[in-house]
C-alpha cells in the first residue's frame, strides 16, 4: 500500500508540476487573446461549459492573472504531493482543480471517459483519503532541523501547518519563476514561422487591419502565399473573430476551416508532413481532406468549414458570405 501511494504521488506530483511549468514556458498561453492563449481558451469555455457564467464573471476579465494563478497552483499542488507538505490540503486542491478542468476544458469531450481530468480527480481523491503513506516525506526532515532544542516546547500543529504551507508557497513561486524564465529561454517556441502565431506575409491579401474587402467577398490570402508557407495560411475570420486556416489539399483544392479546436479552444496547427490539422494543447487531430473530420483526440466535433472562392486567374482566395 505504501509503495502504491508513493507511485501515485510521484505520477500526479510530477504531472502537475510539468503542467504548470509548460503553461509558463508556452509563449502564447499568458496572453489575453490570440491563438493558444488563456484568453481564447476562456472564451471557448463560455460557449460550452456549465460554468460559463462563473468563467465570464471571475476569470474572463483577468485572463493573464487567471493563467498565472492556475500555473502556480498546479506547481504548488505537485510539490505538495511529492514532499508531503500540507499533503491532504494539496491533494484536495488537486481534486478540486481537476474537477474544474473537467467542467471547463474537458466538458465537450463525449463520451466522458475519453477526457483526462476525471481520472486525475479520482487519483487526487484517493490520496486525500488515504494520506501520503508515511514514506518519502519532507515534514520529518523539517522537524528534525527546526526543533533542535529537546527542552523546547513542541511546535503546535497549527504552527507546523502554517510553516509547511509557507515553505510550499515559496518553493512553488521560486520554481515557477526559475522554470518559467529559464524554460522560456531554452525551450520556448518562437512566434515566427508558418504556425498560427505567424504574422501575415506580404501579398496574402491581409494588411495591418486584417483581411481586405473585395467585390466577391473578403480576400483572405493567395495561392502563391500558401505555397510559400507549406500549403497552409492563417487568417482571422471577420465574422466570428476566430483564427481560421486555409489548406491546399493533395488534389489541389483549397479549403478553409475555423482553426479553433472544438475541444478546449486552442488553435490547431497544420502539419505539412501528415497534412493534418493538429491541436497543440491536447492532441485532437482533424483531416482537412474529409471536411476536418476528427481522426483522434479528445473531441468528436469537426472543425467548422468556411466557404471560400478561388480566382483561378489571379490565385486570390476570398471568404464568401
Amino acid at each position: 500500500m505504501t509503495l502504491a501511494l508513493a507511485l501515485l504521488r510521484l505520477f500526479l506530483g510530477l504531472t502537475f508540476i510539468y503542467a504548470g511549468l509548460d503553461k509558463l514556458i508556452d509563449p502564447a498561453f499568458l496572453r489575453a487573446a490570440g491563438p493558444g492563449s488563456i484568453g481564447a481558451q476562456l472564451a471557448a469555455f463560455t460557449r460550452e461549459s456549465p460554468l460559463s457564467i462563473l468563467v465570464q464573471v471571475v476569470a474572463q476579465p483577468f485572463p493573464i492573472l487567471t493563467g498565472l494563478v492556475i500555473s502556480v497552483t498546479e506547481i504548488a499542488i505537485g510539490l505538495g504531493a511529492l514532499t508531503g507538505l500540507i499533503f491532504r490540503l494539496s491533494a484536495t486542491g488537486g481534486a478540486a482543480l481537476s474537477i474544474l478542468f473537467w467542467l471547463t476544458a474537458s466538458w465537450a469531450i463525449k463520451p466522458y471517459y475519453y477526457g483526462p481530468d476525471l481520472p486525475y480527480a479520482a487519483g487526487w481523491v484517493t490520496l486525500a483519503v488515504a494520506g501520503p503513506g508515511g514514506r518519502f516525506l519532507l515534514d520529518g526532515w523539517i522537524a528534525s532541523h527546526l526543533e533542535l532544542d529537546p527542552d523546547a516546547e513542541p511546535m503546535s500543529t497549527e504552527r507546523r501547518q502554517f510553516l509547511h504551507g509557507g515553505i510550499l508557497a515559496l518553493g512553488a513561486l521560486a520554481l515557477a519563476t526559475l522554470g518559467g524564465t529559464l524554460g522560456a529561454a531554452v525551450f520556448g517556441r518562437p512566434n515566427g514561422g508558418t504556425g498560427p502565431d505567424a504574422s501575415p506575409s506580404p501579398g496574402t491579401g491581409q494588411g495591418s487591419d486584417g483581411p481586405t474587402a473585395a467585390p466577391n467577398g473578403t480576400v483572405v490570402g493567395t495561392v502563391a502565399a500558401m505555397a510559400s508557407q507549406g500549403g497552409s495560411l492563417y487568417f482571422q475570420d471577420p465574422q466570428s473573430g476566430d483564427p481560421a486556416v486555409l489548406v491546399k489539399l493533395s488534389t489541389g483544392k483549397v479549403v478553409a476551416f475555423d482553426a479553433v479546436c472544438t475541444h478546449a479552444g486552442c488553435t490547431v496547427e497544420f502539419d505539412p508532413g501528415s497534412r493534418l490539422l493538429i491541436c497543440p494543447c491536447h492532441g485532437a487531430t482533424f483531416d482537412p481532406a474529409r471536411a476536418a473530420a476528427v481522426l483522434g483526440g479528445p473531441t468528436n466535433v469537426p472543425l467548422a468549414s468556411l466557404p471560400i472562392t478561388v480566382d483561378t486567374r489571379t490565385g486570390v482566395i476570398s471568404l464568401s458570405g
